[in-house]
């Protein structure tokens, strides 16, 4: 094992840390910059198996969203009301002497219907599942957002067909409203649009929430391959709406790398795609590629990577890659969760959390165990150490 404290490559961005103490918290530009020198390691956590909270299994952690103001953490289980029903918790992470001393459950909050009900228990009502994969909260309005990948299944001769989708519910968990989708991104019996259990992964809030970015997992049926072992050109899609309409207003090319190993079977399981997203600013995306292969059961490959949306071609209007190439997000390696050379399990969120006692931002990662026994609930902080410079230099 390596030192607990672990340093990686410089990495140079143009940055201030902004924090609103009515907002979540983030890093973003402002009258003066900064540049990321590094990432520490700091911590690491684990979360009893399938500890219970209020006659619910606690497990399945897909999203991590930090609320400052009130230093209330949000975590969304892809529990798809088989364990428990759908729900969202929320939790106190206690920091001391930079490492994580406790992760507490605090409050459950019910996913709600549309009808106000809860979700049913899975497989007595094919018109439904929820699947929640990612959680952001809006200070302003007082609203979670969540993520649910729907279904879509061919199972001897029946078709189930659940639309994924981005709904807004209230901190208590009533359902408020959803955003619109392009029919791009809906199921269909054929094999176009949304992949099975591919949908948008990762969600967040840019621009002091006037910005929503949602990444696909991975590529649509029209725009191409899924990225396998030696294949490194798969194409996905992040998408970018305005809060206030919330209509799509753009969309981006991103390209995926290659599965890292040879699977030893070849199955839907193998994948490599996007988990996560985090606005670093109003143009620069933190993006979170998370790879599994078969054969490889016990061990994850998460790396972290930079993209800036300065400049990038909008590919709203494009319908197809295959058919009409286009220029992807240049995207610069942060680091890679290899280098830790220590357990990495199912790694699904990330969010900034509060200033450490140095004056430096926090990052947090949670890891969705798949309620399995041999995976494990973990939470990684980090620390992220910038220096100032003249934008003279930039």
């Amino acid at each position: 094992m390596r030192s607990a404290r672990i340093t990686f490559s410089a990495f140079y961005i143009a940055l201030l840390l902004l924090f609103a103490s009515c907002s979540t918290t983030r890093l973003d530009i402002s009258k003066k910059e900064s540049k990321i020198s590094s990432l520490k390691f700091l911590s690491e956590y684990i979360l009893p198996l399938n500890q219970k909270f209020e006659n619910t299994v606690v497990g399945g952690l897909s999203g991590i969203d930090y609320d400052v103001k009130n230093d209330q953490y949000y975590l969304i289980s892809d529990d798809p009301s088989q364990v428990s029903p759908a729900r969202i918790y929320t939790a106190r992470i206690e920091i001391n002497r930079g490492k994580i001393d406790t992760v507490q459950i605090t409050g459950l909050i019910p996913i709600l219907q549309a009808n106000g009900k809860e979700y049913p228990k899975l497989g007595t009502d094919k018109t439904v599942k929820p699947d929640g994969e990612s959680v952001r909260y809006n200070p302003l309005t007082k609203q979670l957002l969540w993520s649910s990948e729907g279904e879509r299944l061919f199972k001897n001769g029946d078709t189930t067909l659940v639309q994924p989708a981005l709904t807004l519910i209230s901190e208590k968990g009533a359902y408020l409203d959803t955003i619109p989708l392009p029919a791009a991104f809906h199921f269909t019996r054929q094999e176009k649009g949304v992949r099975k259990n591919a949908f948008f992964e990762g969600l967040t809030y840019a621009d002091d929430y006037k910005t929503l970015y949602a990444s696909l997992e991975e590529p649509l049926y029209e725009d191409g391959k899924q990225a396998a072992f030696g294949y490194d050109k798969a194409l996905t899609r992040i998408l970018q709406f305005d809060v206030k309409t919330k209509k799509n207003t753009a969309q981006y090319a991103y390209n995926l790398g290659e599965l890292p190993v040879q699977p030893t079977v070849d199955m839907d399981w193998n994948v490599n795609g996007i988990s996560e997203i985090l606005a670093i600013n109003k143009h620069t995306l933190l993006i979170m590629e998370r790879a599994w292969a078969k054969g490889h059961d016990d061990h994850t490959f998460v790396k972290l990577y930079l993209v800036n949306l300065n400049g990038a071609e909008n590919v709203i209007n494009n319908p197809s890659f295959v058919q009409n190439p286009p220029k992807p997000l240049s995207k610069k390696l942060l680091f890679d969760f290899d280098t830790l050379n220590r357990h990495i399990d199912n790694f699904e969120g990330v969010t900034f959390g509060p200033k450490l006692p140095n004056g430096n931002q926090s990052l947090i990662f949670c890891v969705d165990n798949n309620f399995g026994k041999t995976q494990v609930q973990q939470f990684f902080l980090f620390e992220v150490v910038t220096e100032q410079v003249s934008s003279a230099k930039n």
